[in-house]
């Protein structure tokens, strides 16, 4: 295994492992480096980058685009149509694990959740199985779907009723589902996200994308939700892809999300507002 990261994280990955605490303590010892070795002949990649930087990811990774099988297990809409547009072959997944970046070289597994792989283009059953299978080697435990789209909107409408709402609020997944008045906005998100997923062909249903909301919540109860993550170090968040998608979506097909469309101008107002106060040389870095 090769990882390929920022220069500050291999920098300390190199001199002491990638230590992992939390639901899981190791200190694990990759390959890491800073660009994609020249030698390097992946039979997977895994694109792990933020939503916003997947194209720019690929720029690099286009000598496997006929070799390699990628993998997308990224928050939001559009990441695997953007890989697609190189690779040939695509899978495309979700995972409901919560990690936080601690700093440089540490991370903390916060909560265990469910991981779904499906065909996105170009890979066969046989792949998913082989990858499923790799994964279960290492303790994470994957499903094969043969809906990868609904899939990916479910997870979409989770995130989607988590993130914005545990990131203006910053605080913790398990403290918005406690409190009586932000459960009952995380219950109208998601009830309003449902009803775009159905309108954009995807087979859900409400009251399961509410259970499954509150269990992930609930299993990943001390994480801080990756967009509150990203506004404590006054970063770019995955807004566009996660409520973004859901609000333009929402206006082609002509239903009214208000709270949605709140929390989005809400998330995008406290990027502004951390932009400015940067200054222009501010950086936005991603995971």
């Amino acid at each position: 295994m090769t990882l390929i990261g920022r220069a500050e994280h291999i920098s300390t990955i190199k001199s002491h492992g990638l230590r992992v605490r939390g639901k899981t303590a190791i200190i694990a010892k990759p390959h890491a480096a800073t660009r994609v070795p020249q030698k390097a002949r992946p039979d997977f990649v895994f694109i792990t980058t933020k939503s916003y930087d997947t194209a720019n990811a690929m720029l690099g990774l286009r000598r496997f685009a006929d070799r390699a099988i990628f993998v997308t297990l990224q928050n939001g809409l559009g990441n695997a149509e953007t890989i697609a547009k190189t690779a040939r072959r695509v899978v495309a997944g979700t995972t409901a694990h919560g990690v936080t970046f601690v700093g440089p070289g540490e991370i903390r597994h916060a909560g265990v959740g469910e991981t779904v792989l499906g065909a996105w283009g170009g890979v066969r059953e046989s792949d998913l199985v082989r990858l499923r299978d790799l994964l279960a080697d290492v303790g994470i435990v994957a499903s094969v779907t043969s809906d990868i789209r609904t899939e990916l909107w479910s997870k979409l409408v989770v995130n989607a009723s988590i993130n914005p709402i545990a990131a203006l609020a910053e605080l913790a997944n398990g403290r918005i589902v406690r409190d009586k008045h932000l459960l009952a906005l995380v219950e109208m998100v998601c009830r309003e996200a449902t009803e775009v997923a159905k309108a954009e062909g995807a087979r859900v249903d409400y009251e399961e994308l509410r259970h499954r909301t509150l269990l992930v919540a609930k299993r990943t109860a001390s994480n801080r939700a990756s967009m509150l993550q990203d506004l404590d170090r006054h970063h770019r968040t995955e807004i566009d892809a996660i409520t973004g998608s859901i609000v333009r979506a929402a206006e082609r097909d002509r239903i009214l999300v208000p709270m949605n469309a709140a929390l989005y101008a809400l998330v995008r107002a406290r990027e502004a507002a951390h932009h400015e106060a940067s200054g222009p040389n501010v950086r936005h870095q991603s995971l």
